[in-house]
């Protein structure tokens, strides 16, 4: 039997480098589980159906953060795109002992070549609780 993972999905908002690290900055946030074995298609599908039901709107990419050192906390940015990079964070969530995964996503409807999402970098005005 697989192990589920959980998982938080972040979006309409900003992805924000700081002296801390990547941050996802959102007020809309969804939680998804699924099986570790999934696929990048089947992911991408379960992450749209999810967030906007049968709106249709195309997955851009999907960004995972991770923890990247403990001392000082430091958090990392890894893009998911395509089977490996998938099973790469899989693998890397499951190692971690962290109870849910952090996800970023960019949509786009099918006819709008605008993204609504950003990612910024050098914004210092987010710390990392204690």
């Amino acid at each position: 039997m697989s192990e589920r993972i959980s998982a938080v999905i972040y979006y309409d908002g900003e992805v924000c480098n700081t002296k801390n690290g990547v941050v996802f900055l959102s007020e809309n946030t969804e939680r998804l589980v699924f099986n570790q074995n999934i696929d990048l298609t089947e992911l991408h599908k379960r992450i749209r159906c999810k967030i906007f039901g049968t709106t249709p709107m195309k997955v851009l990419s999907i960004k995972y953060r991770f923890c990247a050192s403990v001392n000082p906390v430091t958090y990392d940015l890894f893009g998911i795109k395509g089977a490996r990079s998938l099973e790469v964070i899989v693998q890397t969530h499951l190692a971690s002992g962290s109870p849910y995964l952090e996800l970023y996503v960019q949509f786009s409807s099918p006819n709008d070549a605008s993204v609504a999402s950003t990612f910024t970098v050098g914004r210092e005005e987010y710390t990392t609780p204690a």
